[in-house]
């Protein structure tokens, strides 16, 4: 008799294995440039051990993004929890908030170059709405994050809520993450010899709240 308890464990290291690996390799190698075959080398699994979890090469790619959003989502949870967040001032959060940015590019490169690579593929794979949903409820999860401190400088008054929120976000948010994503790709037209790139965001952090914080 299959102990299927046992089953599952191994299944569940094995996913674990495809993800971590086929992560690195799209990573390091661009998504479209690296074969399926490759990923299950990497695995040390036959190829069709891959396709029986993963059927298609744009599946095992979702997955892969959706499962490093939601790690990193729920890190920064995690985070605000430690941090006592809740009791901070919207300048204060707002601050801490654009911190993960800067975070995102000093300690998840890889990341963020997946991520740009995923963009790229999943639009020319022709993903639907409904098989892209779990990836975009797992990046969202950073930006539902905005709208508590939004609503808090509503209240204490420590920032700017002139603005609508969603104009706010895309100044802020946004900004820092192409930003991030920009450095973390080396796209520089001038780059000389440094490398790291951290302080380019922590002074664009300084601009945003130059900008956004109440005097």
């Amino acid at each position: 008799m299959r102990n299927i308890e046992k089953d599952e464990i191994e299944m569940a290291a094995r996913r674990e294995t495809m993800l971590n690996e086929g992560f690195r390799l799209f990573s390091e190698g661009g998504i479209a440039s690296v074969s399926m075959q490759e990923v299950a080398n990497a695995c040390k699994l036959g190829i069709a051990t891959l396709y029986r979890y993963y059927n298609t090469k744009l599946a095992l790619v979702l997955d892969i993004g959706t499962r490093r959003w939601e790690e990193y989502g729920s890190y920064v949870v995690e985070r605000r929890r430690e941090m006592d967040a809740d009791s901070m001032t919207a300048a204060e959060e707002l601050s801490f908030y654009l911190g993960f940015y800067v975070e995102l590019y000093k300690d998840h490169k890889a990341l963020l170059c997946f991520n740009q690579d995923f963009n790229n593929y999943v639009q020319h794979e022709g993903a639907n709405m409904e098989q892209l949903k779990p990836y975009t409820k797992a990046i969202s999860n950073l930006g539902t994050l905005f709208h508590p401190i939004y609503e808090k400088g509503q209240r204490d008054g420590t920032i700017r809520t002139d603005m609508p929120e969603g104009k706010m976000f895309s100044f802020t948010a946004h900004i820092m993450l192409a930003a991030a994503v920009r450095y973390a790709q080396g796209l520089l037209y001038e780059a000389g010899d440094e490398a790291d790139r951290t302080g380019d965001l922590e002074f664009l952090k300084r601009m945003i709240l130059k900008e956004f914080v109440a005097a």
